[in-house]
């Protein structure tokens, strides 16, 4: 029999990893036998949320053997180079995502759901909710987290009301505190490892129009003291990494996930005009602070029609 294995990309976040885990239960909860697993290792913010919860973290997909032999189930992702090379293509039967920008046609012979929601625990949550199946509370609290984590306690911009209603019938499950949120990007605002790590941890590229562009993202508390506490080691950082892996663009966004603002941080002139012209924003000495929040997900669909006017 073949095995079959849900995973996510590489070193995923909060969202990812509460998908893995809770798909498989749903899963195996409907006569399908499924392995969560993860690779490489899960960001600060979904440690959190297991270890408060006393939740046993899913299983190292590199410790398993003959992965040649597993089929694949992708959530919170649908490219390629975001998930592991040991995942093959045309082995993956189900991607389900959230992003507009996405590659799931190289997965052919993989059921596709892409649906533009704020975050892929939503897809997930429906899925207990539609077909009527009980859900533990550990998927429960992985999801609600997930779309309280996505939607930035529903102040990002892509949030919908299906987010909206999703957590509402998880929260129920749950007997949480009301400053959950509050503590969660709390936590998440202090880093464990180096800033050029923590940046490198969540980091993103992307190639339109033959063009390399570097994204970099941290979704923090008091962004304003931040970016002036670190500007220069911020600046070293961005310029070694468009250096050492040839980008033609690259910039921070960096959102106060409890104030409700982006900053933008560009080191060059390039950067600086792609992302004005994209955002229809305008840098003050490389700086720039916007009232609202705009997520990586919602700027590169932005970039990408710039470029290839």
């Amino acid at each position: 029999m073949i095995k079959t294995l849900v995973t996510s990309y590489n070193n995923p976040d909060l969202d990812g990893s509460a998908c893995s885990f809770a798909y498989a239960e749903f899963l195996n909860k409907t006569n399908t036998e499924i392995i969560a697993a993860v690779f490489g290792k899960i960001h600060r913010e979904a440690e959190f949320v297991f270890n408060k919860f006393n939740i046993t973290q899913m299983q190292d997909a590199d410790d398993l053997r003959n992965l040649e032999n597993y089929n694949f189930i992708l959530v919170d992702s649908s490219d390629l180079k975001g998930i592991s090379r040991k995942i093959i293509p045309n082995k993956v039967i189900e991607v389900i995502d959230h992003r507009k920008i996405n590659d799931s046609y190289m997965f052919q012979n993989a059921k596709v759901q892409i649906e533009l929601v704020g975050s892929c625990g939503t897809l997930i949550a429906e899925k207990f909710y539609n077909n009527k199946v009980d859900i533990s509370k550990e998927s429960a609290i992985l999801l609600y987290s997930a779309i309280i984590s996505n939607t930035i306690n529903f102040k990002a911009n892509v949030t919908t009301d299906r987010d909206r209603n999703m957590a509402s019938f998880l929260k129920s499950k749950l007997d949480l505190p009301d400053d959950y949120a509050h503590e969660m990007f709390y936590f998440k605002s202090r880093f464990n490892t180096s800033l050029k790590e923590t940046i490198i941890h969540d980091f993103a590229y992307f190639n339109f129009s033959d063009k390399n562009i570097g994204i970099a993202q941290l979704e923090i508390v008091d962004v304003d003291n931040f970016i002036k506490n670190n500007l220069g080691e911020l600046n070293t950082i961005l310029n070694n990494l468009k250096n050492d892996r040839k980008f033609d663009f690259i910039f921070l966004s960096c959102i106060d996930i409890e104030a409700g603002f982006n900053t933008f941080l560009v080191i060059d002139d390039s950067s600086k005009s792609l992302v004005e012209n994209s955002l229809n924003i305008k840098f003050n000495n490389n700086i720039c602070k916007i009232s609202g929040i705009i997520m990586r997900k919602e700027i590169t669909p932005k970039l990408k029609e710039f470029l290839e006017r």
